[in-house]
């Protein structure tokens, strides 16, 4: 059976197609009972309860939703054996899944009109809601007279991009600034470029504000890191203290003494108010389910807590955060990225149907399906008020993964999504990084911080060819495509995106993604963006660095802040129609492109990727001089491995599947590559670690080994290549020749002298032929013929 024809027969199912298939419904209600036996007049009161006896019924089992709110202490967790399963509202019925805890009992505590009330200990919500409403976490207005101190940043030239580690994590804190009583709970947002951060405070002593450790040390790393925002214009604000409380419509939670503080806006009355805090982290978490639908439900006041962490929220881009502070360079802390996860959050799962939902007021993603997730279908349902993005989909370290745990079959079809990115700007309203053939059609996104749709991952820094940044200390040395590709990007309606942070675009994308296609796309309000300090410019299209094999055609944009179309780091890579870009005013258009833009009414059921396909024209002719590699360097040479072979062979060291490696006893070893003639040797990189036997993900071993390369023509006389001898300090280690020329030599070795702590591992070894362009590339078709030359 097709991967196609799954989702649809899977509808069939949910539908009642298949009268025959046994068939169990169960009901709960907030004010049913456990005891009970789940039929609609003596309904359940637990989805928990519901879901542990669904698991012993036979067949298909709906578990109705009855009207009220189901509160959750812990997270409905779902697994294999709740597999062909629907949760959905009962007819009629509109249930909300809460995440939240109830604040009642305020009381006028005589101070500036400030309210306050208990809450239950242990609970540390980011985010509070009087009447449907989230209301702001008191805070300072931003962060003039905020001095960062400094000593000279290296230049960014690779890893030297890391400032000097003696620069101290400190702040020069203005006058007049407030005597904090909980200081290691405020926390400061930091701002640069399209990237937002958050970290808490440690102390502050003699007028100097530090910030805690782990998140410096995160927050340091470069390029583009904190230190590298003038020393004046490092702050934004800072939050989450009693005395930045002195607003209408501001709050406050002291977790120590487990009370909330609150200043009501004029002629709002606590006492009749409904007042939430957020507690639960997720509301639904699920790994390995199979033929699940979720239907008609309102998800709300989910909580976030990782910004209240030791290490903050340091975000690379789109929601893409750091947490291990042992790497040099971000580029090479891209083997340690995670994105922010879903208040719904899937993983490992297959035939799932998202249709029909509310996502209301949530404080991390709303919806996230991450890695090996197959023939998803998120459909109709509304996104609204969202700390960060509406859907993600997929996971950053799936690049390279084995092709059956790809996600793929994703389509995002007819949703509305409403101001999402209130509380981390970086984020987009629907992010695809590592995903095969997804479709993302007719939805409406209307108020983004940040970018609208978000495709790829990487700044080609995971393809075969060495499109871009080859001299970044980043290339990874992957020897065939990655897994993005086949992306359909159509008749979407986007508006009012990159409101505070700019450098992205209403849909934008990194990296190869052959087969991907934008088509009919209506855009109006590309806005300045306005957060302090951040890239003042934004774009309606935007292929970034390494974006090709995308099919561009009939959109449309009205309005935006800096360029309607750019492409940067990806001319002629990328196959252009017609389009029509306006940066102020719009001027003619065919205006089918915006009657078929967004949510339609008449889309009433979920729909196949073949009746999505069929909506899109006849693809452009593509020249064939626009060449995207398959292969790339030192495939199918011969390998020999010297020292005792462990359980992989050395000849799958470089063919770039994410399955095999090398793998020796001891703590040395050597792997010689032939390159079947004598050739001009540019470079030479490699990668120690290991592949997990579960995940089938690389485990990097990020410094300590002790290694060298060295070069020969006749295989017996060797002479040491590049730098020499050293002690690796990056997960993925890099030996250039850039402002030399290049060597000749049929034979490559790669000596480990000592693998330091670790034990002894070669993900990948890379031997390059093609001579480095970065910085000097002419794009064009004239040019790219030279791409094929590579072993």
């Amino acid at each position: 059976m097709s991967f196609k024809s799954i989702n649809l027969l899977l509808v069939m199912l949910l539908l009642g197609t298949f009268t025959a298939i046994a068939q169990s419904n169960y009901y709960i209600s907030p004010s049913g009972s456990n005891k009970a036996d789940g039929t609609k007049s003596r309904p359940w009161k637990t989805l928990e309860y519901a879901r542990n006896q669904a698991r012993k019924a036979d067949g298909f089992v709906v578990i109705h939703l009855m009207d009220g709110e189901y509160v959750l202490n812990r997270p409905l967790t779902l697994n294999a054996e709740d597999s062909n399963l629907s949760i959905q509202a009962a007819e009629g019925a509109t249930p909300v899944i809460s995440g939240g805890v109830t604040i009642s009992g305020w009381r006028n505590s005589g101070k500036d009109g400030i309210w306050t009330a208990k809450v239950s200990a242990g609970v540390v919500g980011r985010h509070l809601y009087i009447n449907d409403k989230r209301v702001v976490r008191a805070r300072t207005k931003d962060g003039v007279g905020w001095v960062r101190l400094s000593n000279r940043p290296n230049p960014c030239n690779s890893v030297d991009c890391r400032d000097d580690e003696n620069t101290p994590n400190g702040f020069k804190v203005p006058e007049g600034f407030p005597k904090l009583s909980n200081v290691r709970d405020v926390e400061m947002v930091n701002i640069m470029r399209w990237k937002m951060y958050r970290g808490k405070l440690d102390k502050i002593e003699d007028g100097v504000a530090y910030v805690n450790q782990r998140y410096w040390e995160l927050a340091r790393i470069g390029p583009f890191a904190i230190n590298e925002n003038s020393n004046d214009k490092a702050v934004a604000w800072l939050e989450n203290a009693i005395e930045f409380l002195d607003e209408e419509g501001e709050w406050y939670l002291d977790k120590r003494k487990s009370r909330v503080y609150y200043k009501p806006v004029k002629g709002e009355n606590l006492k009749n108010a409904k007042v939430v805090l957020s507690n639960l982290e997720k509301l639904i978490d699920a790994d390995g389910v199979s033929n699940l639908n979720i239907e008609g439900i309102t998800f709300k006041y989910g909580n976030w807590k990782q910004a209240s962490k030791p290490e903050g929220y340091v975000s690379i881009q789109s929601g893409a955060y750091l947490t291990d502070s042992d790497y040099q360079t971000i580029e090479d802390g891209f083997e340690g990225l995670i994105d922010i996860p879903g208040n719904v959050h899937f993983k490992n799962s297959h035939n799932v149907v998202i249709k029909g939902n509310t996502f209301q007021n949530l404080g991390s993603t709303a919806l996230n399906f991450d890695t090996n997730n197959q023939n998803v279908n998120v459909f109709g349902n509304t996104f609204d008020g969202i700390s960060g993005g509406a859907i993600t989909m997929g996971n950053l370290q799936d690049h390279h993964i084995i092709s059956s745990n790809v996600s793929r079959e994703i389509i995002i079809d007819n949703n509305t999504i409403k101001d999402v990115g209130l509380e981390y700007f970086d984020v987009c309203a629907i992010k695809c990084s590592f995903v095969t053939d997804a479709s993302i059609v007719n939805n409406t996104i209307d108020g983004s911080s940040a970018g609208g749709i978000s495709l790829g991952w990487g700044w080609g820094r995971y393809d075969v060819d060495h499109f871009a940044f080859w001299k970044d200390g980043s290339d990874k040395a992957y020897n065939h495509p990655t897994s993005a590709g086949g992306v359909i990007v159509a008749h979407n309606s986007i508006n009012n995106v990159t409101k505070k942070l700019g450098d992205t675009a209403a849909i934008y994308n990194l990296g190869a993604s052959p087969g991907t296609k934008w088509y009919a796309n209506y855009i109006e309000g590309v806005l300045y963006p306005e957060a302090p300090n951040c890239a003042h410019y934004s774009h309606g299209i935007y292929p970034d660095n390494g974006s090709r094999g995308i099919e561009i055609r009939d959109n449309v944009v009205i309005g935006s802040s800096h360029r309607p179309y750019l492409a940067n780091g990806s001319h002629d890579y990328v196959v252009r129609g017609a389009a029509y870009y306006f940066e102020k005013e719009a001027g003619e258009y065919p205006t089918w492109i915006k009657e078929k833009a967004g949510v339609k009414s008449i889309i009433k059921t979920i729909r196949s990727r073949e009746e999505i396909e069929k909506l899109l024209p006849p693809a452009l002719p593509v020249n064939s001089n626009f060449y995207i590699a398959e292969k790339g360097t030192v495939v199918g040479k011969e390998i020999t491995a010297i020292g005792s072979a462990g359980n992989s062979k050395a000849s799958f060291a470089t063919d770039g599947r994410t399955e095999t490696y090398w793998q020796g006893a001891g703590k040395e070893g050597e792997l010689i590559v032939d390159m079947g003639k004598v050739s001009d040797v540019y470079y030479v990189s490699s990668a120690f670690g290991y592949i997990d036997a579960k995940t089938k993900r690389e485990v990097y071993f990020k410094h300590g080994y002790d290694f060298e390369y060295l070069i020969s023509k006749d295989g017996k006389n060797w002479r040491t290549f590049g730098e020499g001898r050293k002690i690796s300090t990056l997960a993925i280690n890099q030996q250039y020749m850039p402002e030399q020329e290049p060597v000749e030599a049929r034979y490559v070795k790669l000596k480990i002298h000592s693998s330091g702590d670790d034990p002894l591992g070669v993900l990948r070894l890379k031997v390059v032929d093609l001579e480095p362009v970065y910085g000097r590339r002419i794009f064009g078709p004239e040019k790219s013929k030279n791409l094929t030359k590579t072993h």
